[in-house]
């Protein structure tokens, strides 16, 4: 049988400028399954920024790959539109960020110019199973949180991406369960 969980998203994007706008997208359906691609920012005149540090240090994406690989804005949005629901909750570890992101590649590639679904940090589906361990001590729940953050970045070894974050999250989550489960 299928464990049925919450839906995770990463965003790669071109830097952490207030210009940014995303590169990278993935998200997961609600049996782990991950979608992404690249996003071609040709496609949008304004979309200018590019940090190289990020480029050559963090997610190792570049804009040929994007322009050669990655996809119009508009079909992203349509990828997305279809996978997830109106009103529907996707986590992020990136929080506002990724939900910047998000609005950002939404404004570029529909008419409405958002997305139809909420996308919320990922702490909001974690912390709940590690309030049950710890409900009155923050310090160790923020020990233990960090602890399983860390297990679940070596069980996800791979370079920093879209693909891998999500996959990260999902391991996180599992972890997150798994620990809650093992104490009740």
């Amino acid at each position: 049988m299928s464990v049925v969980m919450p839906r995770f998203l990463d965003v790669e994007a071109s830097s952490l400028n207030k210009e940014s706008y995303p590169i990278e997208i993935a998200w997961s359906d609600a049996l782990g399954n991950i979608q992404s691609s690249l996003i071609n920012p040709y496609s949008v005149d304004v979309w200018v920024d590019w940090d190289f540090y990020a480029q050559h240090k963090i997610h190792g994406i570049s804009r040929q790959m994007c322009r050669e690989q990655g996809i119009h804005p508009k079909d992203m949005c349509r990828l997305m539109s279809d996978s997830v629901r109106p009103g529907e909750i996707i986590y992020a570890d990136g929080g506002e960020f990724d939900e910047n992101w998000v609005d950002v590649l939404f404004g570029a590639g529909t008419t409405r110019g958002f997305a139809q679904f909420r996308v919320v940090h990922s702490d909001e589906v974690m912390l709940p199973f590690l309030m049950k361990i710890e409900p009155d001590d923050s310090k160790k729940r923020d020990l233990i949180y960090s602890e399983l953050k860390d297990k679940a970045r070596k069980i996800v070894k791979t370079q920093h991406r879209a693909v891998v974050d999500v996959q990260y999250l999902i391991e996180l989550w599992k972890l997150c369960v798994c620990i809650e489960k093992m104490m009740f």
